[in-house]
């Protein structure tokens, strides 16, 4: 199952417009079980496990195997699509 991991903070700003304006729309498009939001803070064996330096990150997996990242811009559509299977 393809599915994304949004690393965030609640301290952080920037992740809070990242999930505003990347996560919610995404969300918006694909099944809500494919988008995990995982606190850093909270969970930083995952974090680590993922090897996120920096926040936000984005992780994709297909089933369990990370196939890419992003720190930066997300393009919402194109994440969706694979998401759905598709690319």
């Amino acid at each position: 199952m393809r599915r994304v991991l949004f690393f965030y903070a609640l301290w952080c700003r920037p992740c809070r417009f990242y999930e505003s304006e990347f996560i919610k729309p995404l969300v918006e498009m694909v099944d809500r079980g494919k988008v995990v939001s995982v606190n850093a803070q909270d969970e930083p064996f995952t974090a680590d496990k993922y090897l996120v330096d920096k926040l936000p990150t984005v992780i994709f997996l297909d089933g369990n195997k990370a196939v890419n990242r992003v720190t930066g811009a997300l393009d919402i559509k194109g994440t969706a699509e694979w998401l759905k299977g598709g690319v």
